[in-house]
């Protein structure tokens, strides 16, 4: 397997893949307590992913603990036969608190995932009709297969926290 650490990398062309996908599936846990689920997440120009959760979730408790996490983007409808790209991340969350940035946020997630705009919105967080709050992924390392780009079994492992 050809393993490139690339501290230059192409940000536009991981852009690009992240805004081409919806789901994540996203790990969380403190030793041996690990929850796993999949939440729909949107992409910032800084790499940053924001997904919405309610907070007595486990994956949402689990972070409360430990705010580090794991999580893998692929599009699931990839053949066994097709060339993989797909990213696995390690990072680390928080929740958002900006009003004006969380209003950017569901902006980006509503237009991404249509139908849920009158629902999930900033007024409706702030006088609680909703529990859900908007949480953010920075990642630290990601490992971006792509035998599109990097040839067969190829990657690059991109390290954000240098």
């Amino acid at each position: 397997m050809k393993n490139h650490t690339s501290p230059n990398f192409d940000r536009q062309t991981l852009l690009i893949y992240l805004r081409s996908q919806r789901l994540m599936s996203l790990t969380s846990g403190v030793g041996n307590n690990l929850w796993s689920c999949s939440v729909y997440y949107v992409v910032d120009d800084k790499l940053n992913l924001y997904f919405i959760s309610e907070p007595e979730t486990q994956h949402i408790k689990n972070i409360h603990k430990n705010n580090k996490i794991a999580c893998n983007i692929s599009d699931s409808s990839q053949a066994v036969v097709d060339k993989k790209v797909g990213m696995q991340i390690q990072g680390i969350i928080t929740e958002e608190s900006n009003q004006i940035k969380i209003k950017t946020i569901l902006s980006m997630w509503n237009k991404n995932n249509p139908g849920f705009a009158d629902i999930v919105n900033l007024k409706n967080m702030i006088r609680k009709v909703i529990k859900s709050k908007v949480y953010k992924v920075q990642p630290i390392l990601i490992k971006f297969f792509n035998e599109k780009l990097y040839g067969s079994e190829g990657f690059r492992i991109i390290n954000l926290n240098i």
